[in-house]
């Protein structure tokens, strides 16, 4: 019987590691879980920070900056451009003339026009 006591003791002894088995599994299960949770966390939250604000949104502004700054000096340059030739307007006749003829199509009394197509 001691024989038999005795293999009731190791069986009880290999349930009892069986049972603490799954807590092991568990738990390691566990921690896997919680290190995958924190891996996409930390991923996740430089992203979604950068993306709505932040870095990216002073990107797209430092861009448009730039953008409007060299729209802003093209539009000067054409400004400068334009009061040239309103003073040339104002200052010569020629010039009078010739914005007349070329740019509003007049001409002059007695003078024939031919259109070439």
């Amino acid at each position: 019987m001691r024989a038999g006591a005795g293999g009731g003791a190791a069986a009880r002894r290999r349930r009892a590691r069986l049972l603490a088995a799954p807590s092991v599994v568990g738990l390691w299960l566990l921690r896997l879980t919680f290190a995958a949770a924190l891996a996409v966390l930390i991923g996740y939250l430089p992203y979604h920070l950068y993306l709505r604000s932040g870095l990216s949104l002073f990107m797209s502004q430092r861009a448009e900056l730039q953008h409007l700054v060299e729209q802003n000096r093209d539009l000067r340059s054409t400004n400068t451009e334009l009061r040239l030739q309103l003073s040339r307007i104002q200052e010569d006749d020629a010039e009078i003339e010739r914005v007349a003829r070329d740019e509003l199509g007049l001409v002059r009394a007695g003078e024939l026009v031919f259109k070439v197509e």
